[in-house]
């Protein structure tokens, strides 16, 4: 379901533009799963009619996750896209469908396709060489028919199983394309980063977006579009404190009060927490169901899987450092170090400092609870209602690491923003959440990741920590970072302060937009 993406809409659009007009441009689109990723992809697809542009897509999920099964992907998403701009055409399941749909475009797509099949025939692949000649094929392509191409690779992190060098083979191809750009989107943020960070081929070469949860008013539209009945403010309130904006959450809750109230013909605040814990956890929850996944998912590569289930576990009471899970499981802590690395690279957990943390609050809840034992249908709604208010007791503990692991994402896009490496700064019990510095400027950054305006007092707080500090006499650019706006006495406290505000977007924020 597509709800109010307006604004990310909107940049891809813009992009989209000047990609036709010339330009190059790929991005890389980052959001946790089941956040509107593919949603947004889809959306902009499907509401693009730009008959200069070809724009494949694969959900690289839904593919065989190795060589062969990429590059007839590839081959198979260019030619159908090709054609379906001339005529009406079914998709190519099989390879001998995208022959005759080559046929029809000419000689070079033709001869593509013929070595393609012969290629893959042959008892030994040699998959370099195959990958360079599938990425070719779309600048030939774009050259042949004048054409601009987007190509959209969803959970693009998947492509790590199919080569081990495939991203240094993709680099050197498709660096040298001027008319092919690629939009990547990846779900394990921690993976997706260290494909692009300095160290690996494709660094400096994407513009990255993060797709967030919802704020609260696209959160009441989502509610408002899915049910089928108008909710009272106060359930409104209480699905989006519940959910904090994440769509599928929202969707899930509201298609189980949904079913309650083909029940009973009204829905009361006693059955709203009760959806809402049956959700969760009740076999046959798509809350349920989707947790069940990725911990299935994450954890599926893994020997010993109950170790990382106690971890899990351990963690989803109270964030804890290595020494203290390896106190607790009573194991060397050079063991336990390895387990919390493989567990970083599944994005289940993050890591502040020492301090280990799961990264999504609603999963830790479900995760020390089904540890417990609870499971199936909930029969009681008082059960319902005491797991509801321990749970908004985790949300209000967590708080301050949920703005931790938010700053984490920020941080990539503040550091493309301005071209310099920041890090958090903690120094005679002085603390900021990002600091760089660029030639003799220091660049010194607060963030506010909350649903609540910023107020002069919040800007004033910062300015009042740097004039304590080692920063005091040098040349800076304060920068603050809002997630839900600033009041009109911040605006103008920022102004004569000289402190740059940016909303949750990072774009310039002035006392003209109040």
């Amino acid at each position: 379901m597509f709800i109010n993406r307006t604004h990310e809409l909107a940049i891809l659009n813009q992009h989209s533009r000047s990609i036709s007009s010339g330009s190059r441009i790929n991005i890389a689109l980052f959001g946790l799963r089941r956040i509107g990723k593919t949603e947004l992809l889809l959306q902009f697809k499907n509401t693009t009619h730009d008959n200069n542009i070809l724009i494949p897509y694969i959900n690289l999920q839904k593919i065989i996750p190795d060589i062969e099964g990429f590059v007839k992907a590839y081959s198979k998403e260019l030619i159908y896209e090709t054609i379906r701009q001339k005529e009406q055409a079914d998709y190519p399941y099989e390879m001998e469908d995208l022959l005759i749909l080559a046929s029809k475009l000419g000689d070079m797509e033709t001869h593509h396709v013929r070595t393609l099949i012969s290629i893959l025939k042959q008892h030994e692949i040699a998959t370099e060489e195959l990958l360079e000649l599938t990425f070719a094929f779309a600048q030939k392509l774009a050259e042949k028919h004048d054409k601009k191409i987007i190509f959209m690779l969803d959970e693009f992190q998947e492509l790590l199983q199919v080569h081990s060098r495939f991203l240094q083979v993709m680099r050197s191809i498709t660096e040298k394309q001027k008319d092919v750009n690629y939009w990547i989107s990846g779900s394990v943020f921690s993976v997706f980063n260290e494909m692009l960070n300095y160290k690996n081929p494709f660094f400096g070469q994407f513009t990255r977006m993060t797709l967030e949860n919802f704020d609260k008013e696209s959160t009441y539209e989502l509610i408002d579009s899915t049910l089928p009945f108008k909710p009272a403010q106060n359930h409104k309130d209480k699905i989006y404190k519940f959910t904090n904006g994440q769509p599928y959450y929202t969707v899930a809750v509201c298609r189980k009060i949904s079913e309650q109230y083909a029940l009973d013909s009204s829905i009361n605040t006693p059955q709203v927490n009760f959806c809402i814990m049956n959700e969760i956890f009740a076999d046959t929850g798509s809350i349920n169901e989707h947790f069940e996944y990725i911990l299935d998912v994450s954890l599926a590569k893994f020997k010993n899987k109950d170790r990382y289930k106690t971890i899990l576990f351990l963690l989803s009471q109270d964030p804890a450092t290595l020494a203290a899970i390896a106190r607790h499981i009573k194991k060397p802590t050079g063991e336990i170090s390895n387990y919390l690395k493989a567990l970083l690279r599944t994005d289940l957990i993050f890591r502040k400092d020492s301090t280990y943390h799961i990264r999504n609050p609603l999963f830790a809840f479900w995760v020390n609870n089904k540890y417990l034992g609870l499971g199936t249908e909930l029969t009681s709604g008082k059960a319902a209602e005491h797991l509801l208010a321990n749970l908004e007791e985790k949300y209000q503990r967590v708080s301050t690491e949920l703005g931790i692991a938010k700053e984490f994402e920020i941080k990539y896009k503040l550091e493309a923003l301005y071209n310099i490496k920041l890090e958090k700064y903690l120094k005679d019990n002085i603390e900021f959440d990002l600091v760089g510095t660029d030639g003799n400027t220091a660049y010194i950054f607060e963030i506010k990741w909350r649903n609540k305006k910023t107020s002069y007092k919040d800007i004033d707080n910062l300015i009042q920590k740097i004039n304590s500090s080692e920063f005091r006499t040098q040349k800076k650019q304060v920068i603050f970072i809002s997630r839900s706006g600033y009041t009109k006495s911040a605006l103008e406290f920022a102004g004569q302060h000289e402190v740059k505000l940016l909303n949750r977007h990072m774009e310039k924020v002035t006392i003209q937009d109040s």
